[in-house]
């Protein structure tokens, strides 16, 4: 703990403000008084009063001085491999606390040398108990007890001698250690006889090259407890000052076979230091311990940061990243202006890696910012800058084909937007006002480090149809793109070109088995010279035809039902001048969304009146559990259908014509 030297002598005066900033936001002391308990004359039971040296923290300095120190083992016989029960009283330490702080978490434990019938150290660890610490004036705490497990090969008597005190204490999220290591006057404080049977002790295997702070360590051992709970801790290479909580976490376990298996993660390369130690696993019957070297990642480099992006307007989420830096150490990232200087409210922080990387999102919340600096644990040997430019909000949004179903999914794509930012979509009426989120039922949106958007809005079921406008906001960016919601609509591919040009008329959401006519229109609503196609729509309420625009006054074409109170839908045409752009020969509408996504599938090119048979894929080709659906390719080669997505191992679509040697497409679909 955090302490000072008892006056002995001339005291210094004085001292930098720095320590005692230091001090303060420490711990507080480095041992105690203990309690006054009675206790009754045991053979096994002893007090020593042997000098101790101590080592403070935080580069406080020493001490040394006497201290009283009082344990009381039992039983006074064991046998080999059991477990001995300890009560430690302790006495005022050499030094005390210059500062008067509450509620101080504190764990102690005293270390014992065995001699006679068994050799190595042994460590008796009490619970951890806040202490209230005056300034300068000794602490007291109650006595406390603990365990430990004696050798499977002891026999005879074995006599305890204290090495040294150990006292963990955690200030302000950091932990501090105090050893008191005995110097001279010490001598046993009892002895414990083993007698009996040991019984097949247990073993313990751990890894035999040197393991990072950080990482998982694993082990392995048999002949422990059945089904009992591991408990792993980290000791000094001599067995002392064992410390469960040098291991962050732990996966360990024991079958009912006795066999223990598992890993246990080391704790931060500053609570870790380089060095030998022992691994100890107790299951509460057996213990065994294996050596082990703990050995931190070094640089074998200069450091080095990079961006996901050099640019990006003001709500951008950056991913700044470095390598060769000394592990688990803070890493600062910051913003700076033009002239240099720090823009302390953008900065972020993140701890290196056992590998000596980090990654930490940066936030562009200042426009201010022209550029990012890195630095280690505020040293300034290792300051790195690189530039950042921010730019304007830039954001474009497009949603597929403009036209979905009520309940229906519709791909959604753009650039410029800021990256790292979770968009959030909502449907407004056509002017942009009124806009209502509750009518997105699902997203699938997500904004790439290079800004660009992708992903897929599914359309809550009960929106009435209406042209609106798709709304989608990321940080400070915002966009909006025309969005038709219908039961019941055409889409045309292309939209627009040329006298020539063979538009793909798609339909979905008319009536099964119709017979659809398909004809151009003028200005005015009358039909246009070119020829009227017909189709007969699929079982699932979709068709695909091709119709070809040879009036130059068409502004649009119509698709109506061949029956009584036909649905009739209309989508524009533009005639222009030049070459007619060549349509998608397959297409999936979205190309993404979650398991239940009904995918429009298109394509063209087919064979005349052959069959066309979809089918979901998995990565390695295979069919998905998701039903075939199959379509009659029209006379000009095309087809639509829809095609619902229910297994979640699905990576694609194929479509494959039912001839010898027919055709087969496949594209990407994603499960999201």
């Amino acid at each position: 703990m955090f302490a000072h030297r008892r006056p002995i002598g001339t005291r210094r005066q004085g001292g930098s403000a720095l320590r005692r900033a230091v001090a303060l936001g420490a711990t507080t002391l480095l041992v105690w008084t203990g309690g006054s308990a009675a206790l009754a004359p045991l053979a096994h039971a002893g007090t020593v009063t042997p000098t101790v040296h101590c080592t403070l923290p935080a580069g406080q300095g020493e001490a040394t001085g006497p201290q009283e120190m009082n344990v009381v083992l039992t039983p006074d016989v064991v046998d080999p491999g059991g477990k001995v029960h300890a009560k430690v009283t302790l006495g005022p330490s050499p030094a005390t606390s210059g500062l008067s702080l509450s509620d101080v978490p504190t764990t102690p434990s005293i270390d014992l040398a065995m001699s006679g019938g068994a050799t190595g150290t042994v460590t008796v660890t009490g619970p951890q108990v806040s202490l209230d610490v005056p300034s300068g004036k000794p602490i007291e705490i109650p006595p406390y007890e603990g365990d430990f497990i004696i050798p499977a090969s002891a026999s005879g008597p074995i006599s305890f001698t204290p090495l040294r005190n150990l006292t963990r204490t955690k200030v302000l999220g950091s932990n501090y250690e105090t050893p008191c290591v005995v110097t001279s006057g010490g001598g046993s404080i009892g002895t414990v006889t083993a007698e009996g049977s040991a019984g097949q002790p247990a073993t313990l295997i751990a890894p035999t090259t040197p393991v990072r702070p950080s990482t998982p360590v694993t082990l392995a051992g048999s002949r422990w407890t059945p089904s009992a709970t591991p408990v792993p801790s980290l000791c000094a290479a001599d067995g002392g000052g064992c410390d469960p909580a040098k291991f962050a976490g732990s996966s360990l376990a024991i079958n009912g076979s006795g066999q223990l298996t598992g890993s246990a993660v080391l704790a931060g390369a500053g609570a870790v230091p380089d060095g030998s130690y022992l691994v100890k696993v107790g299951d509460g019957t057996k213990e065994a311990t294996a050596p082990l070297t703990v050995r931190a990642f070094v640089p074998d480099g200069s450091r080095a940061i990079a961006l996901s992006r050099g640019s990006g307007p003001v709500g951008s989420v950056i991913a700044v990243t470095g390598s060769n830096y000394f592990q688990d150490r803070w890493i600062n990232t910051v913003g700076l202006d033009a002239s240099g200087a720090t823009l302390d409210d953008t900065a972020v922080y993140v701890k290196s890696g056992p590998d000596g990387k980090f990654s930490v999102d940066f936030t562009v919340s200042d426009p201010a910012i022209a550029a990012i600096q890195v630095d280690e644990g505020n040293d300034p040997a290792t300051v790195l800058t690189t530039p950042f430019t921010v730019t304007e909000a830039t954001a474009t949004l497009s949603a597929g084909t403009a036209k979905v179903k009520p309940g229906g999914a519709i791909g959604v794509s753009g650039g410029g937007w800021p990256s790292g930012v979770t968009p959030v979509a909502a449907l407004c009426a056509a002017d942009g006002s009124g806009c209502d989120a509750a009518r997105i039922s699902g997203s699938t949106l997500r904004i790439a480090a290079d800004g660009t958007l992708a992903g897929t809005v599914t359309v809550a079921g009960a929106t009435p149809r209406a042209v609106y406008a798709l709304r989608v906001t990321a940080g400070g960016s915002q966009a909006l793109t025309q969005l038709t919601v219908s039961p019941t609509f055409v889409v045309l591919t292309p939209a627009a070109g040329p006298k020539g040009t063979a538009v793909t008329v798609l339909g979905q959401g008319f009536a099964k088995v119709a017979t659809v006519s398909i004809v151009g229109l003028r200005a005015n609503g009358s039909q246009t010279s070119d020829p009227v196609r017909t189709k007969v729509v699929g079982l699932d309420g979709a068709f695909s035809q091709t119709f070809t625009v040879n009036a130059a006054d068409t502004v649009a074409i119509r698709v109506r039902e061949v029956l009584v109170n036909p649905r009739t839908e209309t989508a524009a045409f533009t005639v222009q001048d030049g070459t007619a752009p060549a349509g998608a020969s397959f297409a999936l509408s979205p190309p993404e969304g979650p398991v239940g996504t009904v995918v429009q599938v298109t394509g063209r090119g087919f064979a005349p009146v052959a069959t066309v048979s979809v089918t979901g894929r998995t990565a390695d080709g295979k069919q998905t559990a998701d039903s075939y659906v199959t379509r009659i390719i029209g006379l000009d080669g095309t087809f639509a259908l829809n095609f619902t997505v229910r297994d979640p191992a699905t990576k694609s679509i194929r479509a494959c014509e039912v001839l010898v040697n027919g055709k087969t497409v496949q594209q990407l679909f994603t499960v999201s």
